[in-house]
């Protein structure tokens, strides 16, 4: 899934908080970035600010939290 354009990076890395199981940014290299870690947390918001970063990245996450990020994503 890939998240929204314009959305608030710190509400979306709260929510990914409340997640009950790991929540993964993967980049276009295969890359992947646990978004539940502070240093990775930190790598994100320098990574995302990159538009083709943002354009071809994806967030994976388990079905049963894509409820709490539902907000920030663009679902299929």
């Amino acid at each position: 899934m890939k998240l929204k354009k314009d959305i608030n990076l710190v509400d979306f890395l709260d929510r990914v908080q409340k997640c009950k199981h790991d929540v993964y940014m993967e980049t276009a290299e295969e890359d992947k970035l646990n978004l539940k870690s502070v240093l990775s947390q930190y790598l994100f918001v320098v990574l995302v600010e990159q538009k083709d970063v943002w354009d071809h990245s994806r967030i994976s996450c388990e079905a049963e939290d894509r409820e709490l990020l539902a907000d920030y994503l663009e679902l299929p």
